[in-house]
């Protein structure tokens, strides 16, 4: 895993370090303060190379962070998603967490919406708190849908996306940024499975929190519960070979009836001769 810095990262830090040079001229304990600015500029710049998994219809984590809580919930309006009821995976991320943002599945954007926030607000204590900067990202696959509700405070650029509606994205690529951590929801079909829990913690664009409903999966279910309604065939056995199976199965031996028991040996034997004789023949 490898970790980077941004340059409007890095020209920030130094911006910062001049103005704490220039305080601590003034005053010596103002320094820390420009030195705080440095600190938090790196912070804000920090961000991850990732290697997401090889799976279809995998969902990976869109950022770094520990999930809170997962439920069903109704998804915000502004996702635009087709189905009504939804699972939310709720993340947290600290300050310090990398910056990059990755996309939860392979497939395309469908919809993109951006919400400016307030500079009153600097610091995202909860999810729902009014004047936070927040973006809704809708991604779909073969007619399934994932959203994504991006949120941080409001002061200074906290969210920029990279992507816009109509792009065809991979699994676990990043598609924007969000400085300085924040929440994110995901929310995801109901009969997804998943395989997150709260308190896990998750690192973003490779750790997998479920897998969508292929195809594959229908066709095995409906194979599974599809009820046999037909009966099962008879075989029917024509008359005609009936007919020469019972003749197969004569031979030139006279039944019991149709002979009578002779007194003496020698009659026996003779005529045991002469049906032995015929079936030779």
């Amino acid at each position: 895993m490898n970790v980077g810095v941004d340059w409007e990262g890095v020209a920030a830090a130094l911006g910062a370090l001049l103005v704490a040079l220039l305080l601590g001229a003034l005053w010596s304990p103002l320094f820390w303060i420009g030195f705080a600015g440095v600190v938090i500029a790196l912070m804000a710049a920090r961000w991850s190379h990732r290697t997401p998994p090889d799976l279809a219809n995998g969902i990976v984590a869109p950022c770094d962070g520990v999930v809170v809580s997962v439920g069903r919930a109704d998804a915000p309006s502004e996702l635009r998603l087709s189905e009504s009821g939804t699972t939310r995976i709720r993340i947290a991320s600290s300050p310090s967490a990398t910056n990059k943002v990755y996309t939860p599945i392979a497939g395309s954007v469908e919809s993109l919406i951006f919400e400016s926030g307030e500079n009153t607000v600097p610091l995202a204590a909860r999810a729902d708190d009014d004047g936070l900067t927040r973006a809704f990202v809708t991604f779909e696959s073969r007619g399934q849908q994932v959203g994504v509700r991006l949120a941080s405070g409001g002061f200074g650029p906290r969210i920029d996306l990279a992507t816009q509606a109509g792009d065809i994205v991979r699994l676990g690529r990043p598609f924007g940024t969000r400085r300085l951590g924040g929440w994110c929801d995901v929310f995801v079909p109901k009969e997804v499975g998943l395989l997150v829990w709260p308190g896990q913690t998750l690192v973003g664009g490779e750790t997998v929190m479920g897998r969508l409903k292929s195809q594959g999966d229908t066709d095995l279910f409906d194979a599974m519960t599809q009820e046999n309604t037909g009966d099962e065939p008879v075989l029917q056995v024509d008359g005609d070979l009936h007919a020469e199976a019972e003749d197969e199965d004569d031979d030139d031996y006279p039944s019991p009836e149709d002979m009578e028991t002779p007194d003496d040996p020698a009659v026996i034997m003779a005529r045991l001769r002469e049906a032995s004789r015929r079936h030779d023949e």
